[in-house]
Formats: structure tokens, C-alpha cells, sequence
């Protein structure tokens, strides 16, 4: 009668669990791509993402999808080193850094830069086929140490591992590749418009241009970054002051981000042009009680 209880007993137990899916599908690279293992440790600690309801992911406070994920396609749960056919994985992999459509797109982008990420949010303000309005644009931050090891994988390490597969793979800037991941209590958003309200401007004055470019198929968005980061190869004596308006800016976007972001994001924002390593208006951001304890390692 025990026996009979107890066997009983599991049974209800084994009706009544549910496997749910997990919060993230880490890269697992084996056998002779098992040398990426060895990078993963090379992924900054911050990571900014910027999206839209038009993304072909899907991107909010608790998750962010690929677009493979949010359709529900299975190989969405595949890691993409345990498919059989490499030439697809390869040629999956050209097409999302091309950003041309496909029919499986199983990879979200990040970037480690924020210069890269805001000029995008005005690159998809101008697009006639996104034509997002500012407020409906968010930015992203992640803290990459909060995820298991393996959650995020460089572009060019992954280029390096396919590129005997697909001819056309080559080098293709600061993206950082996931494929989905539950995000919660890891991440902050904000919309481009808030940042904007807060003073974006005034820290960097040329994104008021940027805001008024005309609508076309291709706005611009690369030739811009790379136009902004020649200031950066000045001498260190034309290194740009920091305005009062600059350092209020930096406080009141970071405030929007708040908590364990703020300080990261002062600085980054300060950093949007090049600075003096002992700014004392930087030094007296980073001092000021609204951001102490606001860190975490």
C-alpha cells in the first residue's frame, strides 16, 4: 500500500511540473571551434541595445528575442555550434550583420558603444521604412557579468569561426551577438526621447542635426560615428572641456537610467567626445552624492 502511495505520489508530481524554457541559450562551441571559449571572457561589461516595436526581435523589460525566437521557430532553441549544416549557420550569421531579411534570423545585436548606438537611434528616426518617432525608440543597457558565461559572443570571433563557410563573412565593426536571453533585474531601458528632454544635446551638439535628417530608404548612420570619432584623434590639449550644461546633462540622463547604471552611463555619456582624464567637473560628477553606491562590481 506504501509502494503503491509513493508511486502515486511521483506520478502527481511528474503531471504537475512544468519545464519552462530557459533564460538564455549561451553559445556552446566544441571541438575545433572550442578556441571561442577562451573569448567569451573578452565581451565588455556594458552592452547598449536599441530597439523598437518595429524591431524584427522583440526587446522589453524581461526579455529580448531574436526574430527566430519571437516567431517560435524550434531551432530558435538550438544553439547555432549544435546545427548540423554550417554553410546555413554561416550564411544566417552574414545576412544579420548585413542586416539584409531572411527567413531564420536567430542572433539580437549589441554594441559596446554608445556613440554607435545613439547615432542609430536617429538612423532609424530618418528610415522611410522604419520611421520610428523618437519617444517610441529605447535604449538598452545591459550588464553582461549578470548573465551565464557564454550569453554573448563578439561578431568578429564568430566571423573568425565561420568564415571558411561563407566567403562574403568579413569585418563588421562593434556588434556583440546573442540569440535571446531573459533580462529582468539586468537590464534598464529609456527612450530616445526622455534622454533628448534631459539634454542629449548638449552633449553632443551634432545629434540636433542628426535628429533632422530627411527621411530616406538608407539614412546615414556609420559614416556619421566614424565622422564623430575623428575628434577623438586629436592632441590631448585639444581634448573638449566639460560646460556646466555638459555636466548637468550627464547627471540627468544618468538619474533616467539610475541605480547601479547612473555611474556607468555618466561616464559614457561624458565620453561621447574626448576628455581629460582629470576633468574636474567629471571627477566632481562622479564624487557627487547622487551617484554614491550607485555602482556595483
Amino acid at each position: 500500500m506504501q509502494t503503491h502511495q509513493a508511486l502515486d505520489d511521483i506520478s502527481g508530481g511528474l503531471h504537475s511540473l512544468r519545464l519552462d524554457p530557459p533564460d538564455c541559450l549561451p553559445f556552446n562551441p566544441s571541438g575545433e571551434r572550442d578556441w571561442l571559449r577562451a573569448t567569451f571572457n573578452d565581451v565588455p561589461r556594458y552592452l547598449f541595445r536599441v530597439f523598437t516595436p518595429k524591431s524584427r526581435g522583440r526587446t522589453d523589460q524581461t526579455w529580448t528575442r531574436s526574430m527566430d525566437a519571437t516567431n517560435g521557430i524550434p531551432n530558435a532553441r538550438l544553439d547555432i555550434f549544435a546545427r548540423d549544416n554550417e554553410g546555413e549557420v554561416a550564411d544566417m550569421l552574414n545576412r544579420h550583420l548585413r542586416w539584409w531579411k531572411g527567413d531564420e534570423d536567430n542572433l539580437v545585436s549589441w554594441t559596446s558603444s554608445l556613440l554607435f548606438a545613439l547615432v542609430y537611434i536617429f538612423h532609424l528616426h530618418a528610415n522611410t521604412t522604419h520611421g520610428s518617432e523618437l519617444k517610441d525608440i529605447s535604449l538598452c543597457v545591459v550588464d553582461t557579468t549578470f548573465f551565464p558565461t557564454g550569453v554573448f559572443l563578439r561578431d568578429l570571433d564568430l566571423i573568425r569561426a565561420f568564415r571558411a563557410s561563407d566567403e562574403f563573412l568579413d569585418d563588421f565593426g562593434d556588434l556583440q551577438l546573442k540569440n535571446r536571453g531573459g533580462i529582468e533585474d539586468k537590464c534598464k531601458l529609456v527612450s530616445a526621447q526622455a534622454m533628448i528632454d534631459r539634454g542629449l544635446y548638449d552633449l553632443q551638439p551634432r545629434f540636433k542635426e542628426f535628429a533632422a535628417w530627411p527621411k530616406a530608404w538608407r539614412p546615414p548612420w556609420a559614416n556619421p560615428v566614424l565622422e564623430l570619432r575623428k575628434e577623438f584623434n586629436r592632441e590631448l590639449g585639444d581634448a573638449c572641456e566639460v560646460s556646466l550644461k555638459e555636466q548637468l546633462a550627464a547627471m540627468n540622463i544618468a538619474d533616467l537610467f539610475g541605480g547601479r547604471w547612473a555611474l556607468p552611463l555618466a561616464a559614457n555619456a561624458f565620453a561621447l567626445r574626448p576628455r581629460r582624464c582629470w576633468n574636474e567637473r567629471i571627477l566632481a560628477t562622479f564624487r557627487s552624492c547622487r551617484f554614491t553606491g550607485s555602482f556595483s562590481s
